[in-house]
């Protein structure tokens, strides 16, 4: 039989305490880590953008300037893409199949190529015809896509899709099947709206 001792009973309870407070404070460490380091887009559907972003001009391949601002009244779908990105051609697809139709419904599609090593003015003019791309393009920088995305993802694509009052309505990251398809449902029940 064994005899209770109470210096046992009180280290027994200091080790238990200690081995607790260990995987107390392991949990805490990887709860803050993986939120101080959370590098996914926040949930903003249904807001405005913010002020500085709908009116930051967008310079278009062609020299053209556009805004979310200027695009108030439409169905306004961002596409933040790389020329060397097989999703992002994938994605373009995607949105290459809507057509002057829709634009004439008040869709209007605007890529934005993100600036990088691998993307020159001569690339993105390829990317285009390669992709037969007939909505205007133009070329950004880490900087104002992270204004946009709101966000450290800086992954390729990422697509915004806003409504007509100037709300974000979708924000899609990546390329796959269920993607294209929520996009693509995403784009044609906001310009059903009117």
């Amino acid at each position: 039989m064994t005899r209770f001792s109470f210096r046992s009973f009180v280290s027994s309870r200091n080790h238990f305490r200690t081995v607790l407070f260990s995987i107390v404070a392991v949990f805490g460490l990887a709860v803050v880590f993986a939120y101080a380091t959370d590098t996914t887009a926040k949930v903003r559907i249904g807001e405005m953008p913010k002020s500085s972003v709908a009116k930051f001009p967008l310079r278009m391949s062609t020299g053209r300037e556009i805004s979310l601002m200027d695009l108030r009244g439409k169905v306004a779908v961002i596409n933040f893409f790389a020329v060397w990105c097989g999703h992002s051609r994938l994605h373009t697809q995607t949105l290459t199949k809507f057509g002057e139709e829709d634009t004439r419904r008040g869709l209007q599609i605007v890529g934005l190529a993100v600036d990088d090593a691998e993307t020159t003015p001569q690339r993105v003019s390829e990317f285009i015809a390669q992709m037969k791309i007939t909505y205007p393009v133009g070329l950004v920088t880490d900087d104002v896509f992270k204004k946009y995305v709101e966000s450290k993802d800086l992954s390729v694509p990422q697509t915004l899709v806003y409504g007509r009052d100037g709300r974000l309505v979708g924000h899609f990251i990546g390329h796959d099947d269920s993607v294209a398809a929520e996009l693509t449902e995403t784009i044609k029940r906001e310009l059903d709206k009117q």
